[in-house]
């Protein structure tokens, strides 16, 4: 089993930038064959004004910083 997380699409709203961040988990089997894919959305970072938020979709604490560095 593989597990990244990474960067969604990015979404632009007027002045704010809106990127989701997902955790995605796959099993390979034999031959390497995909057995199964599951996408997990986690949180949104919002930009906007010289700002960033994190708010949580998966009901985990939304800490910005290690957000960040899981995405980088």
């Amino acid at each position: 089993m593989i597990e990244i997380t990474g960067e969604g699409r990015e979404i632009i709203a007027g002045k704010r930038s809106i990127r989701t961040i997902v955790r995605a988990t796959v099993m390979i089997g034999p031959g390497g064959e995909l057995i199964s894919l599951r996408i997990m959305p986690l949180a949104l970072i919002v930009s906007g004004d010289d700002k960033q938020w994190a708010i949580s979709i998966d009901g985990e604490p939304a800490d910005l910083e290690p957000l960040l560095d899981m995405i980088s």
